[in-house]
């Protein structure tokens, strides 16, 4: 993956082809970690849609492109809003439709826009632009799917974050080619159509963040270090310093994970350096859309 200096964009030198693409999520894709996360995706979208309630309160329909599982669809659902997905996987579409009985189109947006030619009051593309071969006219169409006067709303990792430039070659969201881009701010607001302005901009952080951060200097630090001292009990090979060792283990996770990283994961967002952007866009009045 090769990194501009200006806008601080991460893209994939030789991406997949648009055939190779389009079979891989029709066909083969599989994303098993929306299943085991349910809880933690249906309390995310719980934020957003509290958020874009707050921002368009006489909004009435949503639609969300890349719909997976429709656990954000379900809760936009519960909230009143005539909810739609656009799902290029069968087997992530038929889920939506079977479990929550949801308007889910199966395939690819242009062709979706295409044969159904909608808008909606609200538009949401969530960890989405990162898979696509071109963000900008990615957001050409996802604007077209907006009213005039509406709310397109983008969330994928921040390419521009303190993770990022702590991690460098073992960055979290480095994991090509399913991401083929990660994005900026900067970079979003270079490729949003001439008919959009950006209502607000923010970013937010997870603990394991924090941890991931603190892991890669610890790593750094022992590399430095030629000879590491490590107690003659531990390097035993006996079942009481494998007791040791995941007793360490655990205390190390509930005084780090739990009880340090959370009062730190704050500050990784200050000046929008947070691990994950989200923007909230308004599509200007009067405007096509193109």
């Amino acid at each position: 993956m090769y990194r501009c200096s200006v806008c601080k964009s991460l893209f994939l030198n030789t991406p997949p082809s648009n055939v190779q693409l389009e079979n891989y999520y029709k066909k083969k894709f599989s994303y098993t970690d929306g299943l085991l996360n349910e809880l933690p995706i249906r309390k995310r979208s719980e934020i957003i849609l509290n958020t874009l309630r707050t921002m368009t309160p006489t909004a009435t329909s949503i639609c969300d492109v890349g719909s997976g599982y429709g656990y954000f669809l379900d809760e936009a659902s519960k909230r009143g809003y005539r909810a739609e997905g656009v799902e290029p996987s069968k087997r992530l579409a038929l889920h939506a439709k079977n479990m929550y009985s949801l308007p889910v189109y199966n395939g690819g947006l242009k062709e979706y826009i295409h044969k159904k030619h909608p808008q909606f009051d609200i538009v949401t593309c969530i960890h989405v632009i990162e898979h696509v071969m071109n963000p900008k006219s990615f957001i050409s169409l996802l604007v077209r799917l907006v009213k005039p006067g509406g709310m397109l709303y983008l969330e994928t990792p921040n390419s521009d974050s303190h993770l990022l430039y702590a991690e460098q070659s073992d960055y979290t969201f480095l994991i090509p080619p399913d991401h083929l881009w990660l994005l900026s701010k900067e970079s979003i607001k270079i490729i949003l159509p001439v008919n959009t302005r950006i209502h607000s901009i923010n970013t937010y952080s997870y603990p394991e963040h924090v941890m991931g951060i603190f892991k890669k200097l610890i790593k750094i630090v022992n590399k430095s270090n030629r000879r590491i001292y490590v107690p003659t009990h531990i390097k035993t090979n006996n079942i009481r310093a494998k007791k040791t060792i995941s007793l360490r283990k655990k205390l190390s996770y509930y005084f780090f994970d739990k009880g340090i990283a959370p009062l730190f994961t704050g500050m990784l967002n200050l000046y929008h350096k947070g691990s994950i952007l989200e923007l909230y866009i308004k599509k200007k009045e009067g405007k096509s859309g193109l």
